[in-house]
């Protein structure tokens, strides 16, 4: 699939069966619309039908991630009772659908996230940041409560007593104090961050894409279930890999490696 340049979501399938994601609204800072929510869901669609993919990879067009809602267009459609959060609501849906998606998501955050889109960012299972970008929470500023799940990401990331201090102040947070922080996995260069993210995206697993799934459904239940429905679910998980040929050809493969280097080690001794 090609990029589409009218759509405000570009969507590519790159080499590796990587899915890159694009938000593109640049003339806005890549502000999050009605047809980007909808255009999202339908890219969501086609992840979740289809055989998962190696990874999936979400950028900012130009140099940009996002400014977050679009306070210049009205956030409201409809008449119903919440009608004023209407795209909040599909903003909601689209960051619980990529948090729960079984396949490795990784943001590649250049310039700056915030507001809801730094919440779209926390959604991903890593955050790789250009130096130079920027993280925020201002909606006490716009009058607004926290929201796309801003209070309960930084609540579970950092405590009850670091994310107040972020929210009520409504501070911008420069890249380092991010990584510092721990809501960033990796730092790099300006303009690196999408290469940054396809290297390590197509290291993933090794291959071993089952076990890949598995690990990612894993994550996803560890920040709301418990303990012992972990090991559960390891359990389960860990009987599928062993069952299948990705775990079997990963065994013989390291089996070939040891007696390589045994039979290595051994021929330098004699000598």
């Amino acid at each position: 699939m090609s990029i589409r340049d009218e759509s405000e979501l570009l969507s590519e399938r790159r080499d590796g069966d990587i899915i890159l994601l694009v938000l593109n609204r640049p003339w806005a800072r890549n502000s999050v619309s009605f047809a980007m929510w909808e255009q999202f869901s339908r890219a969501l669609d086609a992840a979740e039908n289809g055989t998962p993919a190696r990874a999936l990879i979400l950028q900012g067009a130009e140099g940009y991630f996002s400014s977050g809602g679009d306070v210049k267009t009205p956030p409201a459609r409809g008449e119903g009772a919440l009608a004023l959060s209407a795209r909040l609501e599909m903003g909601q849906r689209i960051i619980t659908r990529l948090r729960a998606l079984p396949v490795p998501t990784i943001a590649a955050v250049e310039g700056g996230a915030f507001g809801i889109a730094w919440s779209l960012a926390m959604a991903c299972d890593m955050i790789f940041a250009a130096d130079n970008a920027k993280f925020g929470a201002p909606f006490l500023q716009l009058g607004l409560v926290p929201d796309g799940g801003t209070a309960w990401f930084l609540g579970q990331r950092l405590g009850r007593y670091r994310a107040a201090e972020i929210l009520f102040s409504g501070r911008v947070l420069e890249a380092q104090e991010a990584l510092t922080l721990g809501l960033v996995s990796r730092l790099v260069g300006a303009g690196n961050a999408l290469e940054a993210a396809l290297g390590f995206a197509a290291g993933i697993g090794q291959g071993n894409r089952q076990a890949v799934e598995l690990t990612k459904r894993l994550l996803h239940l560890s920040e709301d279930g418990t303990l012992a429905a972990s090991h559960a679910l390891e359990l389960a998980y860990g009987h599928i890999c062993q069952a299948g040929d990705e775990a079997k050809a990963a065994r013989a493969a390291f089996v070939a490696r040891a007696a390589a280097k045994a039979a290595a080690k051994g021929s330098g001794q004699l000598k």
